[in-house]
Protein backbone atom coordinates (compact mmCIF):
# COMPACT_ATOMS: atom_id res chain seq x y z
CA UNK A 1 0.00 0.00 0.00
CA UNK A 2 2.86 2.72 0.74
CA UNK A 3 4.57 1.70 -2.57
CA UNK A 4 1.50 2.46 -4.35
CA UNK A 5 1.10 5.84 -2.26
CA UNK A 6 4.22 7.03 -3.00
CA UNK A 7 4.12 6.06 -6.81
CA UNK A 8 0.64 8.03 -6.90
CA UNK A 9 2.95 10.99 -5.28
CA UNK A 10 5.78 10.49 -7.71
CA UNK A 11 3.11 10.81 -10.87
CA UNK A 12 1.32 13.74 -9.17
CA UNK A 13 4.91 15.50 -8.61
CA UNK A 14 6.00 15.30 -12.36
CA UNK A 15 2.24 16.41 -13.81
CA UNK A 16 2.24 19.49 -11.59
CA UNK A 17 5.78 19.66 -13.09
CA UNK A 18 4.76 19.75 -16.33
CA UNK A 19 1.78 21.89 -15.91
CA UNK A 20 4.24 24.63 -14.62
CA UNK A 21 7.77 24.20 -16.68
CA UNK A 22 7.94 26.68 -19.15
CA UNK A 23 9.65 27.29 -22.88
CA UNK A 24 11.97 30.31 -23.50
CA UNK A 25 13.98 31.97 -26.14
CA UNK A 26 16.32 35.42 -26.03
CA UNK A 27 18.00 37.39 -28.51
CA UNK A 28 20.40 39.81 -27.82
CA UNK A 29 21.95 42.69 -30.12
CA UNK A 30 24.51 45.45 -29.55
CA UNK A 31 23.33 48.58 -29.23
CA UNK A 32 25.06 52.48 -27.90
CA UNK A 33 23.08 54.57 -25.18
CA UNK A 34 21.74 57.75 -26.78
CA UNK A 35 19.82 55.66 -29.33
CA UNK A 36 16.02 55.57 -30.75
CA UNK A 37 14.76 52.22 -30.01
CA UNK A 38 11.54 51.85 -32.22
CA UNK A 39 9.10 48.57 -31.42
CA UNK A 40 6.44 46.81 -32.51
CA UNK A 41 5.05 44.47 -30.22
CA UNK A 42 2.39 41.17 -30.28
CA UNK A 43 -0.18 41.13 -27.77
CA UNK A 44 1.64 40.42 -24.04
CA UNK A 45 2.60 40.98 -21.05
CA UNK A 46 5.82 43.19 -21.20
CA UNK A 47 8.43 44.75 -18.82
CA UNK A 48 10.98 47.28 -20.78
CA UNK A 49 13.77 48.18 -18.83
CA UNK A 50 17.21 50.30 -18.26
CA UNK A 51 20.30 49.22 -18.25
CA UNK A 52 24.01 50.13 -17.99
CA UNK A 53 25.36 48.03 -20.63
CA UNK A 54 25.38 48.77 -24.58
CA UNK A 55 22.55 46.27 -25.72
CA UNK A 56 19.36 45.43 -26.47
CA UNK A 57 18.42 41.75 -25.42
CA UNK A 58 15.12 39.98 -25.38
CA UNK A 59 13.83 37.10 -23.21
CA UNK A 60 10.71 35.36 -23.39
CA UNK A 61 8.61 32.54 -21.81
CA UNK A 62 5.67 30.85 -22.11
CA UNK A 63 3.76 27.83 -20.53
CA UNK A 64 3.24 26.33 -23.58
CA UNK A 65 5.49 24.99 -25.85
CA UNK A 66 4.18 25.45 -28.66
CA UNK A 67 3.21 29.44 -28.41
CA UNK A 68 6.97 30.18 -27.58
CA UNK A 69 7.87 27.81 -30.33
CA UNK A 70 5.73 30.10 -32.65
CA UNK A 71 7.31 33.42 -31.08
CA UNK A 72 8.98 35.62 -33.84
CA UNK A 73 11.63 38.18 -32.35
CA UNK A 74 13.31 40.67 -34.85
CA UNK A 75 16.34 43.29 -33.95
CA UNK A 76 17.55 45.48 -36.89
CA UNK A 77 20.18 47.81 -35.80
CA UNK A 78 21.31 50.97 -38.12
CA UNK A 79 23.12 53.42 -36.51
CA UNK A 80 22.24 55.17 -33.68
CA UNK A 81 18.29 53.51 -34.48
CA UNK A 82 17.12 50.17 -33.55
CA UNK A 83 13.62 48.29 -35.11
CA UNK A 84 12.13 45.52 -32.47
CA UNK A 85 9.57 43.55 -33.82
CA UNK A 86 7.84 40.66 -31.86
CA UNK A 87 5.67 38.35 -33.58
CA UNK A 88 3.44 35.42 -32.83
CA UNK A 89 0.30 33.73 -31.15
CA UNK A 90 -2.16 36.17 -29.36
CA UNK A 91 -1.12 34.05 -25.90
CA UNK A 92 -1.94 35.83 -22.59
CA UNK A 93 0.70 33.80 -21.44
CA UNK A 94 3.56 35.34 -23.00
CA UNK A 95 6.18 37.16 -21.15
CA UNK A 96 8.76 39.11 -22.33
CA UNK A 97 11.94 41.02 -20.86
CA UNK A 98 13.44 43.75 -23.44
CA UNK A 99 16.47 45.06 -21.78
CA UNK A 100 17.95 48.85 -23.43
CA UNK A 101 20.43 50.91 -22.69
CA UNK A 102 19.11 52.91 -19.55
CA UNK A 103 19.83 56.16 -21.92
CA UNK A 104 17.25 55.90 -24.86
CA UNK A 105 14.35 57.23 -26.64
CA UNK A 106 11.46 54.88 -26.99
CA UNK A 107 8.54 54.43 -29.44
CA UNK A 108 6.56 51.37 -28.53
CA UNK A 109 3.55 50.59 -30.12
CA UNK A 110 1.21 47.31 -28.45
CA UNK A 111 -1.89 45.63 -29.20
CA UNK A 112 -3.12 44.64 -25.86
CA UNK A 113 -1.34 43.42 -22.90
CA UNK A 114 0.91 45.01 -19.72
CA UNK A 115 3.03 47.03 -20.49
CA UNK A 116 5.57 48.17 -17.94
CA UNK A 117 8.31 50.96 -18.58
CA UNK A 118 11.21 51.11 -15.92
CA UNK A 119 14.63 53.20 -15.57
CA UNK A 120 14.88 54.63 -19.02
CA UNK A 121 15.68 58.28 -19.44
CA UNK A 122 14.64 60.11 -22.70
CA UNK A 123 12.06 60.37 -24.75
CA UNK A 124 9.00 58.00 -24.52
CA UNK A 125 6.03 57.81 -27.12
CA UNK A 126 3.71 55.01 -26.43
CA UNK A 127 0.59 53.47 -27.34
CA UNK A 128 -1.27 50.65 -26.05
CA UNK A 129 -4.85 49.60 -27.21
CA UNK A 130 -6.11 47.86 -24.53
CA UNK A 131 -4.73 46.52 -20.94
CA UNK A 132 -2.61 48.43 -18.27
CA UNK A 133 0.24 50.48 -18.87
CA UNK A 134 2.74 51.59 -16.17
CA UNK A 135 5.63 53.94 -16.92
CA UNK A 136 8.09 55.25 -14.56
CA UNK A 137 8.93 58.56 -15.70
CA UNK A 138 11.77 59.23 -13.47
CA UNK A 139 12.10 62.77 -12.06
CA UNK A 140 8.84 65.40 -13.89
CA UNK A 141 11.43 67.91 -14.27
CA UNK A 142 13.08 65.61 -16.75
CA UNK A 143 10.62 66.96 -19.13
CA UNK A 144 8.96 69.63 -21.26
CA UNK A 145 6.29 68.49 -22.53
CA UNK A 146 4.04 65.51 -21.38
CA UNK A 147 0.57 64.33 -22.87
CA UNK A 148 -1.27 61.46 -22.12
CA UNK A 149 -4.75 60.53 -22.51
CA UNK A 150 -7.07 57.20 -22.28
CA UNK A 151 -10.56 56.25 -23.44
CA UNK A 152 -12.03 54.64 -20.85
CA UNK A 153 -10.26 53.59 -17.34
CA UNK A 154 -8.15 55.61 -14.70
CA UNK A 155 -5.43 57.94 -15.27
CA UNK A 156 -3.00 58.02 -12.30
CA UNK A 157 -0.09 60.22 -13.10
CA UNK A 158 0.91 60.58 -9.47
CA UNK A 159 4.56 62.20 -11.02
CA UNK A 160 2.75 64.87 -11.95
CA UNK A 161 0.15 64.91 -8.90
CA UNK A 162 -2.99 63.99 -11.30
CA UNK A 163 -5.82 61.41 -10.86
CA UNK A 164 -8.80 61.10 -13.33
CA UNK A 165 -11.34 58.16 -13.75
CA UNK A 166 -14.20 57.32 -16.51
CA UNK A 167 -14.18 58.22 -20.16
CA UNK A 168 -12.08 60.50 -22.60
CA UNK A 169 -9.36 61.27 -19.94
CA UNK A 170 -6.62 63.54 -20.39
CA UNK A 171 -4.13 65.82 -19.74
CA UNK A 172 -0.71 67.72 -21.13
CA UNK A 173 1.63 69.26 -18.60
CA UNK A 174 4.62 71.49 -19.88
CA UNK A 175 8.21 71.53 -17.90
CA UNK A 176 11.59 72.80 -18.58
CA UNK A 177 12.98 69.47 -18.56
CA UNK A 178 14.47 68.41 -22.11
CA UNK A 179 12.35 65.23 -22.71
CA UNK A 180 8.96 64.31 -24.10
CA UNK A 181 6.49 62.09 -22.99
CA UNK A 182 3.46 60.81 -25.06
CA UNK A 183 1.09 57.60 -23.40
CA UNK A 184 -2.12 56.72 -25.13
CA UNK A 185 -4.02 53.86 -23.68
CA UNK A 186 -7.48 53.32 -25.59
CA UNK A 187 -8.79 50.51 -22.60
CA UNK A 188 -7.52 50.21 -19.24
CA UNK A 189 -5.45 52.28 -16.30
CA UNK A 190 -2.64 54.42 -17.60
CA UNK A 191 -0.06 54.75 -14.89
CA UNK A 192 2.99 57.20 -15.00
CA UNK A 193 5.14 57.34 -11.58
CA UNK A 194 8.37 57.72 -10.32
CA UNK A 195 9.82 54.40 -9.24
CA UNK A 196 11.12 56.14 -5.81
CA UNK A 197 7.48 56.06 -4.85
CA UNK A 198 5.48 53.50 -3.26
CA UNK A 199 2.62 52.33 -5.43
Amino acid sequence: MRSAVSALVAVLVVMVSAQEATSSGSLERAFSANGRVQMDLVAGDYRIIGIAQDRVRVDWTARDAAAAAKVQTRADVRGRELSLTTNGPHNRDLKFTIEVPSQSDLYVRLSAGALTIESIRGNKDVELRAGDLRIDVGRADDYNKVDASLWAGDLHASAFQIFKEGLFRSFDWTGKGAYRLHAHLMAGDLYLYSKSESR
